[in-house]
């Protein structure tokens, strides 16, 4: 099979060749595509030195995209150079011919003040592949995207790729685990977050606030090698109904395998969904069957869940000709927890664009609060680290279909590795109940980090409710 793919790369570097000696485009953008045979994407992404390397996958299987240098990019300072970005990219992709079937990459921080940014990612980022392998449920397809503005930048995106391809690493074997890890630390402490939810609970009696999405972080120390290609393969495999998605930037890495779409748009039609309300997941199906029942009939769950579902449905309202929501809710089941969710369909105005979507969505209740304004200045004002992409956006977008996630179950690679949770904050709401949540929340992958440390290769083994050992006492610093 390896020699398969080498020898497809090999025809892609004499297709790039020939162009060399070719006039350039009148096209501002040229794409030269040929088949490849299915190869595992995260493995091979893993094998390269490219530091240019970015992954998507949506989360029914049906779209995945491992990208290796970029034709063209923009990052984003602030939530206004959105709308240019946006129309920058569906400029460039309106040049290929068969444009329905390429995409940009995005992703955008959680808000856009300087206190919530990380540094080495800034707001957000517009990304078109150089040189992506991209695998539909019609097969994989390698695909080239040459800039073709003015001579020298076509030739030297023909230059960059043919650089790119001649340091491949033909591997797919997702690299082993070497590292420990320990905690060290929570941001905020369990102290603090018990002041943050009383706050909280003073802004609901006052009127103020309706719900607020409080978060944390949880730092582990590192030692030895930890590959986030590695980490984020069983992630996804113990979550199989989830996105994921991994960017790297300035020797960071932030990646995750989120449940939850923020919205997916086929032409005018949009998908979208109210997730919120949470529970664990039972030690055998009776007592997952008796969780479930309890969470579609908890007060304070259904409540958090509509308030996400009211505010999301008045938002879109005035940009749709049609808006329906599931008349009522459902379960998602994921590993260690399960959702409350409805669903919401609907048919887009003329001409409303991408952006127009993200403005009215971005963040919605489900990871902000509401109302927005408010909920958006009593996390500013009170959270004591900087959310950056937790909570964001990560996705795709294209002429004909783009489709965005929201970037919770996510985490940040960089000395140490850092694991974000949220939880949502109603009049109700049990500070202690609150922190367990966010506990479960990460649970998932500090099982899988367990058992590559120790060398479990059944990384998936177990119930669907199986809880983390505490083996590193977690429970010291709560």
């Amino acid at each position: 099979m390896t020699s398969v793919i080498q020898a497809q790369f090999a025809l892609m570097v004499e297709q790039l060749e020939k162009l060399l000696s070719q006039p350039v485009p009148e096209k501002r953008l040229v794409r030269v595509e040929l088949p490849l045979p299915v190869i595992h994407l995260l493995g091979f992404l893993a094998a390269q030195d490219c530091c240019e390397k970015a992954f998507w996958r949506d989360r029914e299987g049906d779209h995945a995209i491992a990208t290796l240098g970029y034709s063209w990019s923009e990052t984003l300072s602030c939530r206004q150079d959105l709308a240019c970005a946006l129309t920058n990219a569906h400029k460039l992709l309106s040049h290929l011919p068969e444009h329905g079937s390429s995409h940009c990459l995005c992703y955008l921080s959680f808000a856009d003040d300087e206190c919530s940014i990380w540094p080495a990612f800034g707001y957000g980022m517009v990304i078109l592949p150089l040189l992506e392998l991209v695998q539909t449920r019609e097969g994989m397809v390698l695909g080239v995207n040459l800039r073709s503005d003015n001579a020298l930048a076509y030739r030297s995106s023909i230059r960059k790729a043919l650089g790119i391809i001649a340091a491949l690493n033909y591997s797919q074997q997702l690299p082993e685990a070497d590292f420990t890890f320990q905690l060290a630390g929570y941001q905020p402490d369990a102290n603090v977050w018990n002041q943050l939810v009383g706050k909280a609970r003073q802004a609901f009696a006052s009127g103020v606030l309706d719900k607020v999405v409080l978060s944390r972080a949880t730092c582990l120390k590192l030692e030895g090698h930890l590959s986030p290609f590695s980490l984020l393969y069983p992630w996804q495999q113990a979550n199989p109904h989830s996105y994921q998605f991994l960017f790297q930037r300035q020797g960071q890495t932030f990646f995750g395998c989120s449940p939850e779409r923020l919205v997916k748009r086929l032409e005018n039609i949009i998908s979208t969904e109210a997730l919120a309300g949470t529970i664990v997941r039972g030690q055998n199906p009776l007592e997952d069957a008796q969780l479930e029942s309890l969470l579609m009939s908890d007060g304070k769950n259904i409540h958090e869940n509509r308030l996400v579902l009211d505010d999301i449905c008045h938002r879109l309202q005035p940009l749709c000709q049609s808006l329906e929501a599931d008349r009522s809710h459902s379960i998602v089941k994921l590993r260690h927890i399960q959702h409350l969710r409805y669903q919401i369909r609907g048919v887009l105005n003329h001409d409303v664009c991408d952006q127009q979507l993200l403005d009215v969505l971005h963040p919605t209740p489900a990871v902000g609060g509401a109302p927005r304004e408010e909920a958006f200045s009593f996390i500013a004002a009170n959270e004591p680290y900087a959310r950056g992409l937790y909570a964001g956006v990560c996705g795709i977008v294209g002429i004909q279909k783009s489709d965005f996630s929201v970037a919770i179950r996510s985490a940040r690679l960089a000395d140490n590795l850092m694991l974000y949770s949220g939880a949502g904050i109603v009049e109700d709401s049990v500070a202690d109940e609150e922190w367990s949540e966010l506990d479960n929340k990460i649970a998932t992958v500090l099982d899988i980090l367990d058992r590559q440390q120790t060398g479990d290769i059944a990384v998936l083994s177990g119930q669907a409710g199986q809880r983390v050992d505490s083996k590193h006492n977690f429970a010291a610093l709560s």
